[in-house]
């Protein structure tokens, strides 16, 4: 009888694990099946794309992040809700970016981690743009500082943002190797209280 009484509480307590677990993947942003407007949209940019990930997210309106891959390239591709492409973001090289972009990111002197390139076709509210807006990042080590930019396709610096570099490289933004951001810990000595 005790038995039962224990392989019943151990039921619940799974079933309610995985009732929770299915309501958090609902509310953050999860992988889905794509409605035809916006598949139909993506493959209108991408016409030999293969779809790799697709999830909901919402900003303000409902909004599709879509990744697709042609070849080597990964891009993510936001997509409005009506199947209007608003984003797409894909990596670059340094030998691909134009040559103004180029120049300041090796006006820099700095290592260079990354660079990509985003095409903003329409803002958040939804408008599309008359003409596309690119824009590049970068990001750089400089002088012990990660800094990460975004470049205007003439070369003009938009915006940078200087951050603490992080030298155990584990993408954490601090200097151990745990995995685990600052505020990752900070939890975790509340949770010991």
């Amino acid at each position: 009888m005790v038995k039962k009484s224990w392989i019943a509480a151990g039921l619940c307590i799974v079933i309610a694990v995985m009732l929770c677990a299915t309501a958090y993947g609902e509310k953050e942003g999860k992988k889905c099946s794509l409605p035809e407007v916006i598949e139909a949209a993506v493959k209108a940019l991408f016409p030999n794309g293969v779809i790799t990930d697709s999830k909901k997210e919402e900003e303000e309106i409902k909004v599709y992040e879509v990744e697709v891959k042609v070849g080597d390239v990964e891009s993510d591709v936001k997509v409005a809700k009506d199947g209007t492409v608003m984003e797409v973001e894909s990596d670059d090289s340094i030998e691909t970016v134009p040559a103004a972009v180029a120049a300041t990111i090796k006006a820099q002197n700095a290592e260079l981690k990354e660079v990509s390139k985003e095409i903003e076709y329409a803002k958040l509210q939804v408008v599309v743009l008359d003409t596309p807006i690119t824009t590049y990042s970068a990001e750089i080590i400089k002088d012990g500082k990660k800094i990460e930019l975004e470049i205007a396709a003439d070369g003009t610096i938009i915006e940078q943002e200087v951050k603490k570099c992080d030298k155990d490289k584990d993408d954490d933004d601090d200097d151990d190797d745990n995995g685990k951001g600052k505020d990752d810990d900070k939890d975790n000595d509340k949770d010991k209280d």
